[in-house]
């Protein structure tokens, strides 16, 4: 069975921005199922207070099929109040099994916390935030002050970076390097490419 599925993860509040240019993408290729998924599989409110009715649970994530998980920003990351055991057990197997985690603003903490980013090159909104946030990191030797990195199988980024969130998913899933490229210029620079 070929790996297609990208699995994106949503809550109430996250940063709808974040991913705003990224799903049109990912939904175009036939390549690759997109599916949402919430820890339920209940519908949630972004933080725009747009609803998204949401495809699976985390339970239904099967790791056999899946391309990439996408970890998507919010302050409930910051807050580090809410239960994440289901989502704990889920990051585990993918981390274990070294298949991709892209992960954007504050839930880079989330991998902070997990130890997943000691090891990688990485970046987040700010080392200050991560060293802040999340007393255990050990991963200063490691960051990068980029907008967004990819180091091993985990890609990340500040909240910033959309645009380049995008540009690092969509090379590690093998889109047309000069489609990337002239995607990149157009919605950075508004440069239009030429016939």
């Amino acid at each position: 069975m070929e790996a297609n599925h990208i699995y994106v993860y949503l809550f109430d509040g996250y940063s709808d921005w974040e991913i705003g240019y990224l799903m049109p993408e990912l939904r175009q290729d036939n390549r690759y199922t997109v599916l949402t998924v919430s820890d339920t599989g209940a519908d949630v409110v972004s933080m725009g207070g747009m609803k998204v009715s949401v495809d699976a649970s985390l339970a239904d994530i099967n790791l056999m099929n899946m391309k990439l998980l996408i970890l998507v920003g919010g302050q409930m990351w910051e807050e580090n109040k809410k239960d994440l055991m289901d989502l704990d057990s889920v990051i585990y197997n993918i981390y274990q099994r070294k298949l991709p985690i892209a992960a954007i603003c504050g839930a880079t903490l989330y991998l902070a916390h997990k130890g997943m980013l000691d090891q990688v090159q990485h970046t987040s909104n700010a080392l200050f935030y991560m060293q802040g946030l999340v007393p255990s990191y050990q991963g200063e030797g490691n960051y990068v002050n980029e907008l967004s990195v990819k180091g091993d199988n985990i890609i990340t980024a500040t909240g910033i970076a959309p645009l380049e969130f995008t540009k690092e998913i969509m090379k590690e899933l093998d889109f047309n390097e000069e489609y990337i490229n002239r995607w990149y210029q157009l919605f950075k620079y508004g440069i239009f490419p030429s016939a």
